[in-house]
């Protein structure tokens, strides 16, 4: 699998860059080719990062380097970050939550919501929404993620959470199947749960984590 996924896009680069290299091409053909050649090297990017927090996460038994900070403010930093996606999807962005403070490590939380709000957002049709809250109890804050797009099948929900695995593989291109690995090792490495709820229309992704001190 991970072979795989790392061979396409490379094949993609290399045959547009040789098509590139024939010439001939008008520059409306060039323009395509290249930004094909710009997307599969952004895919590369993106999935060479996912490994390596994955690795990272994975061969790391402690929590360490735990702070308090505004999870709030993280939150819509993770959606300003991924403007360039949702922007020209022309999506509605419905983000209901006051403040809330967490002690937890900062950098590896933030790849959560990341990866979490990417998925929302490549699978919500055009002019459509995605909606985040953030509800707290008196030892855990909760962050449900919900999109409006096609459902997943209820047979792959459990599965959703391996390695290189993707529940709408017609969608197989968009995506590397290694986001939500990375969400459910962090927030299992944190004490908490990431849990899925998908149907009638909507897919909402809930990550329920608890309260914890601040350790030096």
């Amino acid at each position: 699998n991970f072979s795989h996924e790392f061979k396409t896009p490379i094949v993609s680069i290399a045959g547009f860059a040789k098509l590139l290299r024939r010439g001939n091409l008008t520059d409306e053909q060039k323009e395509e080719y290249l930004e094909v050649i710009e997307e599969e090297s952004l895919r590369l990017s993106a999935m060479a990062n996912n490994v390596l927090n994955l690795t990272r996460v994975e061969n790391q038994t402690i929590l360490t380097e735990v702070t308090r900070f505004n999870l709030s403010e993280q939150i819509r930093g993770a959606v300003l970050l991924l403007a360039e996606k949702w922007t020209p999807k022309n999506l509605y962005m419905d983000m209901q939550f006051g403040e809330h403070m967490i002690c937890a490590n900062e950098e590896l939380l933030k790849q959560v919501w990341i990866n979490l709000l990417d998925n929302a957002i490549k699978y919500s049709p055009n002019y459509g929404e995605i909606g985040v809250r953030i509800s707290e109890g008196p030892e855990t804050l909760a962050v449900t993620i919900t999109n409006y797009g096609p459902d997943i099948p209820k047979d792959k929900v459990s599965k959703i959470w391996g390695k290189f695995y993707q529940a709408d593989e017609s969608h197989s291109s968009e995506g590397n199947g290694i986001g939500l690995a990375v969400v459910k090792q962090v927030v299992q490495l944190h004490g908490g749960t990431a849990t899925v709820d998908s149907g009638n229309g909507s897919t909402a992704f809930t990550v329920e984590l608890p309260k914890r001190e601040e350790t030096a």
